[in-house]
């Protein structure tokens, strides 16, 4: 988990909106490896391990990749979430995770993974949220889920900023706000429009969070 990356997760209980405070017990190159993310408001505590923040114990079993990730295929799903020059933060999911090794080119966006297969990695990996997307509201321009999951999507929808992206199984019902661009046989892609989510919070940047290094 890359230090620069902290402040836009939050907790998972329902209680006002807090970023969480992180304490390393191993670290390398702004990356914490071991150590402890905590809650200022529940004091509920989360922990770092090999690097990826567990923010539960809901994990599914990530499905055998739905694709080669190959050049290919990687620029399309680059393409369906507006992957450009503007870089910004993106969410890959489950077995979609894999195509990240292929996304090199796009050296402006930051990659956070959710479950993904073993040995994928990005700057940012969340484990054991479930149906649960725990990052700030309005912090990435896009997501692309590998989970039939309505509830997951409405989390994701929350999570984008006005005009995100949205790309996910063509089972999942479509979030209210997310106004669909395509779809084919396995995905539909959709817009998070401007009317909607007008409260969403505008995360302010804020100094990089406090660390503890032994």
């Amino acid at each position: 988990m890359h230090v620069e990356l902290i402040d836009r997760l939050r907790c998972t209980a329902p209680h006002a909106d807090s970023w969480l405070v992180a304490h390393a017990d191993r670290s390398i190159d702004r990356r914490i490896l071991e150590g402890t993310l905590g809650c200022p408001v529940c004091r509920r505590e989360f922990r770092v391990s090999a690097g990826d923040v567990w923010m539960g114990d809901d994990e599914p079993a990530c499905r055998p990749a739905a694709f080669v990730p190959d050049a290919g295929t990687a620029l399309r799903l680059a393409a369906l979430l507006n992957v450009d020059e503007r870089g910004g933060l993106y969410v890959l999911d489950g077995a979609l995770a894999a195509a990240v090794s292929q996304l090199n080119p796009f050296d402006t966006a930051r990659w956070i993974l959710l479950s993904p297969p073993p040995g994928v990695e990005a700057d940012a990996t969340i484990r054991g949220a479930g149906d649960q997307l725990p990052l700030a509201r309005g912090s990435v321009r896009g997501v692309a889920i590998d989970r039939a999951s309505s509830a997951f999507a409405i989390a994701a929808a929350a999570a984008l900023v006005q005009g995100g992206r949205l790309v996910a199984p063509v089972a999942t019902a479509r979030p209210d706000g997310m106004e669909e661009i395509a779809r084919d046989a396995d995905q539909w892609v959709a817009q998070k429009v401007a009317a909607f989510d007008a409260a969403a919070l505008v995360i302010p940047r804020r100094a990089a969070p406090r660390t503890g290094h032994q």
